[in-house]
This record gives structure tokens, C-alpha cells and sequence, in this order.
């Protein structure tokens, strides 16, 4: 009995001991992280969220798969979209206007198409069929007025280009290459960089470089342009002559 009332003692002297040094059992003083009155921890509420619309990765840039080369001839420099990798850019234009490398000239091509597609791709804004100029060389692509369609702002599409090879039985699509436009709302400050040749706008800054160096005026821009090529691996059309837009019929 006197080794209880001993060991009771004990238990009680450092219960108050304990008190004091500021300790409790009860776990409700211990802070829960995750119930914290229904207010959301400061370091979660400050994690950046994920982009809701990021750039697509799919897209070729040159024809994939072998596709043509039984029909098409061969040329030192396939076709070629003037993109970066990812085939993917931003435009302030209701009807933009795409650069591509051509290798084909009118006696090698059968028809050619160019299509611009919603992003879900279910439905078609612009379809049309295009000849060739006299010689190889980077072409242009613009919607014209007359097709009476537009991109709309803030809004993502998929455009193709597909060519038809003389063949001597059969005529079929042989190449196609594909990327994503983003047409955005314009603001001062983007136009600014599109007049400050920024690769941000690739296909406004794109097409107001290639148009530009395409007559004698704008030789001072050269040095812009072999820097822009060079951005996404394509300095082998930095001296490549500009031979003029490809000529639309609606089809």
C-alpha cells in the first residue's frame, strides 16, 4: 500500500510539472495542417496552377512516315513549314499568312491543298487548292478576303498543307504537313512585338520579315531574319529566295 501511495505521488508531482513546462495530453492543443477551419494552408493557395490551354506537341513540320518518296521527286530540302518544334505559333491576324519552304515547282505537282481546321478539328474554317510558282523557293499562304471566313480571337486551330505529286498512273495526297495557329486578341503591346521582329508572334513576325526581305528595301533586316531562322534549326533557308505567294482557288 505504501509503494501505491508512493508511485501515486510520483504520477501527480510530474502531471503539475508538466503542466507548468507548458506540456498537456490532450492532442486538440497539437495544430492539424489539414483542419485548419476550413481555410486554406498560405503555401498550397501560393503553387502555381497548371496553363489551361498549353501548346500542343503533335504537329510535322516536314512530311513524316516516307510518305511520296515513290512519287515525289527528290529534292535537297524537303517541304518544309517555317515554324519552330513544336508546330506551333500565335498570330494577331483575323487571316494570317503562313511561310513554307517549296521544293516542287508546277511541272512536279498535280494540285495542291491548304485547309485550316477548328481545333477539335470537326469542323472546317477554310479549304483551298493552290498552284505553284516557276521555281523552288519560300512560298506564302493567306486567307484571303474573299473567302469571306476569319479566325476568331483567343481561339486554336490546326491548318495542313498537302501535296499531290504527278504520278504516272495515279494522283494521290503523297505529303502533308500540319501545326497549330493561336489567333490572339491584338493589343498595343503585342503589336509592339511584332514590330520589334519577337519570335513570341512567330507568324506575324514571320510573315513581316519574309515580305519585307522579298523586296530591296529591307536588306538591313537580313541579319533579324538568319538569327530568327536560326532560333528553330532552319539556317539552311536563311539565303533562300522568297518566289512569291502560292495562288488560292476555293475548292
Amino acid at each position: 500500500m505504501r509503494s501505491q501511495n508512493t508511485l501515486a505521488y510520483i504520477s501527480f508531482s510530474l502531471a503539475i510539472l508538466l503542466s507548468q513546462l507548458g506540456f498537456t495530453a490532450s492532442v486538440s492543443a497539437i495544430p492539424n495542417p489539414i483542419d485548419n477551419g476550413g481555410r486554406r494552408d498560405r503555401r498550397t493557395a501560393q503553387l502555381p496552377t497548371a496553363p489551361t490551354n498549353p501548346p500542343p506537341t503533335n504537329g510535322e513540320r516536314t512530311p513524316g512516315g516516307g510518305l511520296g518518296e515513290d512519287v515525289c521527286p527528290v529534292t535537297p530540302q524537303p517541304l518544309t513549314a517555317i515554324t519552330p518544334e513544336p508546330v506551333h505559333g500565335k498570330t494577331l491576324a483575323a487571316r494570317p499568312t503562313l511561310w513554307f519552304y517549296m521544293p516542287y515547282t508546277m511541272g512536279d505537282i498535280e494540285k495542291g491543298e491548304f485547309s485550316i481546321l477548328t481545333a477539335d478539328e470537326l469542323d472546317r474554317v477554310y479549304k483551298a487548292e493552290f498552284t505553284l510558282p516557276d521555281q523552288p523557293g519560300l512560298v506564302s499562304v493567306t486567307m484571303p478576303e474573299a473567302a469571306m471566313v476569319s479566325l476568331d480571337a483567343d481561339q486554336r486551330y490546326r491548318w495542313y498543307l498537302k501535296v499531290n505529286c504527278v504520278a504516272e498512273n495515279t494522283t494521290k495526297n503523297n505529303l502533308n504537313i500540319n501545326g497549330w495557329i493561336d489567333r490572339m486578341a491584338s493589343t498595343p503591346e503585342l503589336e509592339q512585338q511584332v514590330a520589334d521582329s519577337s519570335p513570341e508572334i512567330w507568324y506575324d513576325t514571320v510573315h513581316q520579315l519574309a515580305d519585307c526581305l522579298s523586296t530591296t528595301q529591307c536588306e538591313t533586316r537580313s541579319q533579324i531574319w538568319a538569327e530568327l531562322l536560326e532560333s528553330v534549326d532552319l539556317t539552311q533557308f536563311t539565303q533562300t529566295p522568297m518566289v512569291g505567294p502560292l495562288v488560292l482557288t476555293d475548292s
